[in-house]
């Protein structure tokens, strides 16, 4: 999903609590793009487990809370090697 920071600091398109699993998984991930200038990537492996590609690098198959914990992590590493 192609996710866009607005100059609000909001995000386009805006996050939608009605979405499936999988849609969320892929807009947290756009989110984490945008933080990051990274290019991430999901694959929806089914069963609730994805693969997740982060630059060329992959991680699979993780569960929902695995990938939001996964990518809570590159962003705070981006943070960390921006300093």
């Amino acid at each position: 999903m192609n996710v866009t920071r607005n100059p609000d600091g909001s995000h386009t398109p805006p996050y939608d609590p009605n979405w499936p699993p999988h849609l969320e998984v892929q807009w947290s991930a756009g989110v984490a793009a945008c933080e990051t200038g990274l290019n991430i990537h999901i694959i929806d492996l089914g069963d609730d487990k994805y693969a997740v590609h982060v630059g060329g690098s992959g991680q699979s198959p993780m569960d929902r809370a695995s990938v939001y914990a996964f990518l809570d992590g590159v962003v705070a590493g981006a943070r960390e090697a921006r300093r």
